[in-house]
């Protein structure tokens, strides 16, 4: 069983395809393909998810389901926000940075050797280079 990374986009592209439509298929393709596999949504990218809206009511119930499901981590971003603030501001303020907080938190989610992180299913380029600088591949 591999271990992924689910980045909010996804669940914006299958949810909410108004908004990503370019990326409805693939995410619709990818959810079968890791439905057995150890899925790790970080709670940032659920606020991040749920604040931008369901476009159905029987999505809310279907995502429910999904995070209730028994291969599913909902990680706490306790351990790693402090260090994502500070980084974000750092980033921020001496050039320009196209990475947000919650991205900031995802990169050291995705560093952390003890979450062991085989996989990102992420629709940002940035955070997608950086999960394959540390040897973490795209579903």
């Amino acid at each position: 069983m591999f271990n992924i990374l689910i980045d909010t986009g996804f669940w914006i592209a299958l949810y909410d395809s108004s908004r990503m439509s370019q990326f409805y298929s693939d995410a619709e393709r990818i959810s079968k393909e890791i439905i057995d596999q150890q899925i790790i949504i970080p709670y940032p990218t659920l606020y991040e998810f749920v604040n931008s809206r369901f476009s159905r009511k029987e999505s809310v119930i279907e995502f429910q389901k999904i995070l209730t499901r028994p291969n599913v981590i909902r990680l706490s971003d306790s351990e790693y926000k402090e260090i994502a603030l500070e980084e974000f501001f750092i980033k921020h303020k001496y050039a320009y940075s196209d990475l947000s907080l919650v991205d900031e938190i995802i990169k050291l989610i995705l560093k952390d050797r003890n979450l062991r992180i085989d996989y990102i299913v992420s629709y940002d380029s940035a955070l997608k280079n950086e999960a394959m600088s540390i040897g973490i591949r795209l579903v």
